[in-house]
Parts: C-alpha cells; sequence; structure tokens
C-alpha cells in the first residue's frame, strides 16, 4: 500500500465508522413495507420467513430527542448512503454476469438462485420429493441468477410477494406453489433422470405389465417396437439412441405400469409400497417430458408418451388436473394435422396407423372427461368418425410397410379400442347439447344410434371367445354394459334439453333395468377375472343409471318394488364414491347425495304406512292403468310403423321416415335380439304423455341433472 495514501484512507474511513457506531432503529423490512402488513422486525422477520422470500431490513440513526433534534440534517446522507450501497450492489451483480454468465451452466446458474432466493419454498419442495422417492425438480420459471438476485434487491417486483394474502391460507398457497412449479418444470426441464430407460430389470418387468395390461386396453403404440426397444435394448423405430423422445416414452410406460398393479403386487414383485414407486415414476416421466419440450413438439412420439401419461395419471387422480392438462394434448394433435384424414405433408402408412391410434385415445379421455364432468367435450365427433384406424393386429404393421393394412374380419388387437371408439362415438351424440355440434333430440333417432352400436358390437366379436381368452370376455363384458347404458342415456339424457320429452316406461321396467346395469356392473368389478385390468374401473362409473334409479325410487308407490331394489342400489351408493371424478367432494356427488336423501326418505315412508287398504288402492290403480295400456297397444297396432314412433311432435320427412321404419326393423334382426343384456325398448311406450309417476321421475332427474350447474360455481366444490 502506498503510504502517501494511508491518511486519505483513514480520513475516508472515519464517518463511516462513526455512523456504524451510533445506535440504530430497526424499521419494517422493505418486504413487509410493500406488502403494508405489521413487521416484528426480527432478522429474518416472521413473515419473510413463511414466505419463504428475503428478508431486506431497514435501520436508521436513532434520532437525538429535545433541542439537540439539529443533528436531524445528517438523515439525507444515511439515505444516500443505503441507496449508493444497494446501487452498488446491483453494479456488481451486473459485473458478475458480465463476466462469467454466459459461460455457466444454465442448470448450475438457475439452482444458486432458487438456493439464495427461496431457500425455505425448496427445502419444503425438496422434502416433497425424497419422500416420494422422485427427482428433485427446480424452479424454472427464473431465467438466471441475474434476474434471481435482481429480484430479491428489488422488492417491488418480487414474485412470492402477494398483496393481500392471510396467514390462514399460505399452506394452501405453499402446497399450490410447489404443484405449479413442477408444472412449470414440466413446461421447460430442468431435471435429469439417474439411469437410462432400458437399464435395469425392474423396468423390464414394468414394459412386461404394461404390455399385458395397458397397452390391450388403449392402443397407441405399436407392440413389437416398443418390445425391441425397452427389452430387447434395439433403437427404438429410427431414432438415434439416446433421444429425448424414446426416453419419454419410455418412462411414462414405466408410469402407466406402475399404475396398473395392486399394492399386494408392488410389494410382492417390487419391494416398496405402490404410492412410493407411483410417485416416483411419475417424477420421472415428468422430467422427461420437460426435456421433451412436449408443449411445442412436433414429434409424434412424445404427444404419445403425454398421452399415456395422461391415461396413467387419471387412473391415480381424480382432480381436474388431468381433465384441464388435456386440452394440450388436443392442441398438440392439432398442430401435428392428427384431426385430418390427409395432413398436408407425406405420411407413411405405418404412421398413418400410429397417429389414427393416438386421436382416438385424445378421444376417449376427452369423452371420458366430460361425462366424469358432465360438461361439453373439446373435439367434435365428425372428427372422429372421419378416418378410424384399421382393426388389424400388431404383427400386420411394420415401419418399412408400403400400403395401408386392411381390417380383419377376426378378434385383433384393435377390435376392444375399436368398440370403446364407437360407443364414445354414440355418447358424445346421445350425451351433450348442442353447443359443438347439432345434439339428437329425436327418440328414434336416438334409438337408431344405440341400435347401430349393437349392430357395430356384434360384428366386431362374431369370431371372440370369451371363455377361453380374457382379453375376448372383457371385451364382450364392457360391450354389453356400454350398450346397456347407452340404452337409459337414450330415454334420461345427460344434458338438459329444453326441446326433448320423455317417453314413458310402462311399469318398474325402467327402475329394474337401470338397477340390472348397477348389479352386473358390480359383479364385473368384483370379478376375479377383472383383477388384471382393474386400473380401468375408473373410466366405467355407472353413476348415470344409480341417477335414474334413484329418480325412479323417490316416486316409487309399492312397498314390496323398493326393497327388491333398495339393496343393490344403496351398496352401489356406497362404492361409488371412491370412482367419480373429484371423489365425494366433487361436482356429481352433491347431487347424488340429494337424491339418495330423497329416495331414503320415500322409503321410511313406505316403510311407516304399512295400510293394506292403501295397497289394494294402490294395486287396482295399477291395474286400470295396464288396462289402459293394453287398449292403447291395440290401437297402436293398426296404425303405420312410423306413426307409432313419432308422437314427440316431430313430423318426418322422407328420408326420416325411412331411417324410422330401419329402426323399428333392425330391432327384429338377429343381432338385437342375441344380447345378454335386457331390452328396454318392449316396454318404451312412444304415444304415452300423460301426467303421472312417470313424469315425476323425470322431473327429480332433471332436478338432479341441474345440481351440476350448481356445484360447478361453488368454490368450495372441485378445487
Amino acid at each position: 500500500m502506498n503510504p502517501l495514501n494511508q491518511p486519505t484512507d483513514q480520513a475516508a474511513s472515519a464517518p463511516s465508522a462513526h455512523s456504524v457506531n451510533k445506535p440504530k432503529v430497526r424499521l419494517s423490512c422493505e418486504t413487509c413495507r410493500q406488502r403494508k402488513v405489521k413487521c416484528d422486525k426480527l432478522d429474518p422477520c416472521t413473515n419473510c420467513q413463511r414466505l419463504g422470500a428475503r428478508c431486506v431490513p431497514v435501520e436508521r440513526a436513532r434520532l437525538p430527542r429535545g433541542r439537540s433534534g439539529r443533528l436531524a440534517t445528517e438523515r439525507p446522507g444515511d439515505q444516500d448512503a443505503n441507496l449508493k450501497d444497494r446501487v452498488s450492489k446491483l453494479e456488481s451483480i451486473i459485473r458478475d454476469l458480465a463476466r462469467g454468465g454466459s459461460q455457466a451452466s444454465a442448470r448450475a446458474i438457475l439452482a444458486a438462485a432458487v438456493e439464495e432466493g427461496s431457500q425455505d419454498g425448496e427445502n419444503s419442495l425438496g422434502d416433497d420429493d425424497s419422500q416420494a422417492g422422485g427427482v428433485r425438480t427446480p424452479d424454472t420459471y427464473l431465467g438466471s441468477s441475474f434476474w434471481a438476485n435482481l429480484l430479491n434487491e428489488v422488492p417491488d417486483i418480487h414474485p412470492n410477494e402477494r398483496r393481500g394474502s392471510k396467514g390462514d391460507d399460505r399452506n394452501a398457497e405453499t402446497t399450490n406453489l410447489i404443484n405449479y412449479r413442477r408444472l412449470l418444470t414440466m413446461a421447460s426441464g430442468g431435471t435429469t433422470n439417474s439411469e437410462p430407460p432400458c437399464s435395469s430389470p425392474t423396468h423390464q418387468q414394468l414394459c412386461c405389465l404394461f404390455m399385458q395390461r395397458v397397452d390391450p386396453l388403449c392402443k397407441i403404440i405399436h407392440r413389437p417396437s416398443l418390445k425391441a426397444f425397452l427389452v430387447d435394448g434395439s433403437p427404438y423405430l429410427d431414432y438415434e439412441p439416446g433421444h429425448l423422445a424414446p426416453t419419454a416414452l419410455a418412462y411414462s410406460v414405466y408410469y402407466a405400469a406402475s399404475c396398473s398393479v395392486s399394492d399386494e403386487e408392488s410389494m410382492r414383485s417390487f419391494g416398496i409400497p405402490k404410492s412410493s414407486m407411483v410417485a416416483r415414476y411419475q417424477k420421472e416421466a415428468e422430467a422427461a417430458l420437460a426435456r421433451a419440450d412436449f408443449i411445442t413438439t412436433n414429434d409424434l412420439t412424445v404427444l404419445q408418451a403425454y398421452v399415456l401419461f395422461l391415461l396413467a395419471l387419471r387412473s391415480q387422480d381424480q382432480s381436474r388436473r388431468m381433465w384441464t392438462m388435456l386440452s394440450m394434448a388436443l392442441r398438440i394433435g392439432q398442430a401435428l394435422s392428427l384431426h385430418l384424414p390427409d395432413p398436408p405433408f407425406h405420411v407413411r402408412p405405418f404412421e398413418r396407423e400410429l397417429r389414427r391410434r393416438l386421436w382416438i385415445a385424445i378421444g376417449f379421455l376427452d369423452v371420458q372427461a366430460s361425462m366424469d364432468r358432465a360438461s361439453e367435450p373439446m373435439m367434435q365427433a365428425s372428427w372422429l368418425e372421419s378416418h378410424p384406424p384399421a382393426n388389424v393386429n400388431d404383427i400386420d404393421l411394420s415401419p418399412n410397410m408400403e400400403a395401408s393394412p386392411q381390417d380383419s374380419p377376426g378378434f385383433t388387437d384393435m377390435t376392444f379400442t375399436m368398440m370403446i371408439h364407437k360407443a364414445q362415438y354414440v355418447t358424445r351424440s346421445l350425451n351433450f347439447s348442442g353447443f359443438m355440434e347439432p345434439s339428437v333430440t329425436t327418440l328414434a333417432i336416438r334409438q337408431q344410434l344405440v341400435l347401430e352400436f349393437q349392430q357395430s358390437v356384434t360384428k366386431l366379436l362374431q369370431h371372440s371367445e370369451p371363455d377361453k381368452l380374457l382379453l375376448h370376455w372383457l371385451t364382450r363384458a364392457i360391450a354389453e354394459c356400454t350398450h346397456a347404458s347407452m340404452q337409459l342415456i337414450t330415454l334420461r339424457p345427460l344434458q338438459r334439453a329444453p326441446n326433448f320429452t320423455p317417453p314413458h316406461v310402462r311399469g318398474d321396467r325402467l327402475l329394474e333395468f337401470a338397477v340390472n346395469v348397477l348389479i352386473v356392473s358390480r359383479r364385473l368389478r368384483s370379478d376375479p377375472r377383472f383383477a388384471t385390468y382393474q386400473w380401468i374401473e375408473f373410466a366405467f362409473p355407472p353413476w348415470h343409471c344409480l341417477a335414474v334409479a334413484l329418480a325412479e325410487l323417490c316416486v316409487c308407490d309399492d312397498k314390496a318394488v323398493m326393497e327388491r331394489f333398495w339393496d343393490p342400489i344403496e351398496e352401489t351408493f356406497h362404492q361409488l364414491g371412491r370412482l367419480v371424478a373429484d371423489s365425494q367432494r366433487g361436482m356429481l356427488w352433491k347431487p347424488m347425495e340429494k337424491i339418495m336423501a330423497r329416495a331414503r326418505e320415500r322409503r321410511a315412508q313406505l316403510l311407516t304406512t304399512p295400510s293394506p287398504d292403501a295397497y289394494s288402492l294402490t294395486t287396482t290403480i295399477q291395474q286400470q292403468q295396464q288396462q289402459q295400456q293394453q287398449q292403447q297397444q291395440q290401437q297402436q297396432q293398426q296404425q303405420p310403423i312410423s306413426m307409432q314412433i313419432d308422437t314427440q311432435g316431430f313430423v318426418p320427412g322422407m328420408d326420416s321416415r325411412v331411417e324410422l321404419e330401419q329402426a323399428v326393423a333392425a330391432m327384429n334382426t338377429p343381432e338385437s335380439v342375441d344380447c345378454a343384456w335386457p331390452n328396454v325398448w318392449d316396454a318404451v311406450d312412444f304415444s304415452y304423455a300423460g301426467p303421472g309417476t312417470a313424469q315425476m321421475a323425470w322431473t327429480n332427474y332433471e332436478n338432479f341433472v341441474a345440481e351440476f350447474y350448481v356445484n360447478v360455481d361453488d368454490p368450495l366444490v372441485n378445487r
């Protein structure tokens, strides 16, 4: 050091030392001052610790009291010193960025910024990740350490500060922040997997489980190509080794497979609880999708991975996450022109089949999510019918094929998927209003759609062997359940339709039919053969059948009928809460509880009034109604067929009249007669429009549907 500079340095440091030695007063920190909340003036203060924000203390020299207050003129100097100190910090940040920021790793810079700027929040996030056995996912919505430090130095624009927040809501806000950080991490990447996708026996075992349990029910992948990649270790299709797209597909396969096992199977085969394994592979699948940039991708394989991820997510998560995230899959599919029969670019036959399979898988998730919450689907039915995939086995497809495959007449790998594809098309037409496309409100045409589904499925299953093969048995069982449910949807649509008048169903046939659907659905879920595919039960909860049955019970006048059907209805009510969307807190279950309460009140009334006179009077009224119905049937036999059906104020033209006659003729075909499920059409009185208990049951059902739209705006429901 130059001796000539020593006096100058000492003189310069004297005021600083003098100012440090002055007694100081702690004021509210910068964060609390900006948020306009009371600060306890600790270092750091309690509010900043709770928010995970950096506490910037504010101090000033203690002002002299009395007439010596002239010394207060030193305050502007202290403020200038504080301002200069903050400016110098900002200048040092800029110098550090210019010196080495551009050469640093983006991930290291980001980790440092998160560690410094929101240490408390990251500790809670890290604990969550470590408990789940996954990979830590840092905050990737901050661009670099420069912005992190800048936000810490300038509290006015700190992202963690929210005005008007209450202490009671901070824990929930922290949890939501962690979830949103994971979502944003998926959008931009930032984590790494510890091992390649096909390196361990566990991964190979999960791949085999996927091909046995998941792939047959949701045909998206070409199974031979996937087996060669994950089991044999060959490159996936024409991708180079280590490509991000096949890696994302691999971890989505592992995640879906982990969701398909039971708790006992997970402990026996993998030695860990199912919840831990599912959480681990969910995080790894999210990380792989993020690195593959799934939101802006043009890669079909990445979209396949994302759709598989959503399918597995819905099997474990009953919240709105999948319902919301599905919109991204639809938009990505449209960006890839999956909705067009002939995309504006060259597509090989093999890729064309994979594109069509993926598109109807998105359609299945769309209609299932719509049924979950009685909402409108995003996709139009015409988008699915214009270019369906071929009903062929995977071995009939190869990456080098030069011509499109032809449909196979037998039971193929695609038969179950094709049956679901036809079911979702009919369900869209029957259940939903004309918001996206014209709805079908004419009863005869609705009936014809169900009959056409039955004929199509009969043709698909004509070579099936349900007594020998498990998948054949499952396909036929679900097809029969679906066909029966469609008959109920025809008579009791999900959406409110002002122009729809329900037909009269004679006697208790509608109640009996709905209860039969509930009984067979319960037997299917409890069948030991269904255990292999138990993970898919979320897609077929018979809540609509339960609602129809409860609406009929609310107007039941026969105690014997009430007691006959009460036990299966109540048992289904108790079991169904875990399957519907948002479980027993969701928008579906609140109306279900209300109509169940009314049915219980009606049952209590019948049990407490065992009057024989009232019972005989009810029997007499029923006999009179039956005689009237028989007279009406005799009159109908003397009318043309088209006039028997057209009693809802609809005057058909020539084309519609032909359709109605074809619909009635189809009811007498062998395909429609040979069905394991009872048929409700023979009990429908198309000409009866008078008041009675049927109209009251319809009113109860309409009130049940109307409750959907009340709960959808409830802030306490569906969070």
